[in-house]
C-alpha cells in the first residue's frame, strides 16, 4: 500500500434513525467512491468505542498530498453527489474535517482498533509507528454543510496509533475506535 504524505480526517455522527443505512452507504459506496480519486491512497473507517466522549465515527484518508482535495476528481464528487450520497448528507451531524500534512509518510494505522489524541501545542511525542499529522489552518470546509451539522474537534496535531486489542477503559484526552469494513460485505 502506498505511503501518504497528507491526511484527511473526518469525524461525524449520524441521525440514529438512519444509522443502519449510513453504515451500508459509507462502507459500500462513499468510501470506495473516494478511493477512485487519483492521489487518495488508502482509507480506514472507525466507530467510537465510547461514543459519549466524541463523534461516533472517524474516517482517515491517506493522500498523496493535500492538493488532492483541490483537484477536479475530488471536487466533482462534492459537487455531483450520487443520489444515495445526496439523500444521506442531511442526516450527518457532528462533522469535523481536518486536512493535514503528515510528519512522515505513512501507509495507514494497522490493527482492529485505533487510539487518537489531538493536541494544540508543539508536535506531540509519538512512537515510530504512529500516524502524526499537523492540521492545515486554511483548508476549505465542505461546501454542502448546513448550520448545525458541524462540531469542533480542537487541536493542531493528530496522533493515531493502531492497536491489536481494544483499550480496556477510556484514556483521558484520547478517543478509541474500532475498525469498520470498507467495501461490500
Amino acid at each position: 500500500m502506498p505511503e501518504a504524505r497528507a491526511l484527511l480526517a473526518l469525524w461525524n455522527g449520524v441521525d440514529p434513525a438512519h444509522a443502519t443505512e449510513y453504515e451500508r452507504w459509507h462502507a459500500e459506496e462513499h468510501v470506495p467512491e473516494r478511493l477512485t480519486v487519483p492521489g487518495m491512497q488508502w482509507a480506514r473507517r472507525y466507530a467510537a468505542l465510547w461514543p459519549q466522549r466524541g463523534p461516533r465515527y472517524l474516517t482517515l484518508y491517506g493522500l498523496r498530498d493535500a492538493r488532492v482535495l483541490e483537484e477536479d476528481a475530488y471536487l466533482r464528487l462534492l459537487r455531483e453527489p450520487t443520489p444515495w450520497s445526496a439523500r444521506m448528507r442531511p442526516f450527518l451531524c457532528d462533522i469535523s474535517r481536518w486536512v493535514c500534512t503528515l510528519a512522515s509518510p505513512h501507509a495507514g494505522p494497522l490493527g482492529g482498533w485505533l487510539q487518537v489524541h489531538t493536541a494544540s501545542a508543539a508536535e506531540p511525542a509519538s512512537q515510530h509507528t504512529d500516524l502524526v499529522a499537523e492540521r492545515l489552518p486554511d483548508a476549505a470546509p465542505l461546501p454542502w454543510l448546513q448550520g448545525g451539522q458541524t462540531l469542533v474537534v480542537k487541536g493542531r496535531w493528530l496522533v493515531a496509533r493502531g492497536l491489536v486489542q481494544p483499550p480496556a477503559s477510556p484514556v483521558p484526552d484520547t478517543l478509541a475506535y474500532a475498525a469498520l469494513p470498507v467495501g461490500a460485505p
